[in-house]
């Protein structure tokens, strides 16, 4: 499933898979990369950023948010980069980010239960 959030450069993509009863999102706008990874268990995060990256501040939200409602682990794979981008766009994607993290909950809510429970019957 994937879910785009915002216009433009500071757009951010959700591309969510669901494996067993765990749940891996890669979230990418701008130049796409790798700059960190997440995995949170049950709300507890562990997470990595590549040296000169920032991307922690999407990845390891994500993950908690979604471990902690789901109980569950889940791996969040964030990079987003634009040049020279100001303060207020900073802002902008980070707002972006917030409504990110709620379409993402909204969706494995109506789908999370259905597809892990069809799988172990």
């Amino acid at each position: 499933m994937n879910i785009d959030i915002g216009q433009d450069k500071l757009a951010l993509s959700y591309d969510i898979s669901i494996i067993g009863h765990d749940i891996v999102i890669i979230v990418t706008g701008g130049k796409q990369h790798i700059g960190s990874i997440a995995v949170g268990n049950c709300g507890t995060v562990t997470q990595y950023t590549v040296e000169g990256h920032r991307d922690d501040a999407l990845a390891e939200p994500l993950a908690q948010e979604v471990s902690k409602l789901f109980n569950c682990i889940c791996l969040v794979s964030a990079g987003f980069h634009q040049d020279n981008l100001a303060k207020e766009e900073i802002e902008i994607v980070l707002q972006n980010h917030r409504q990110g993290i709620r379409k993402v909950v909204a969706y494995l809510k109506e789908n999370y239960a259905k597809r892990t429970d069809s799988k172990t019957n």
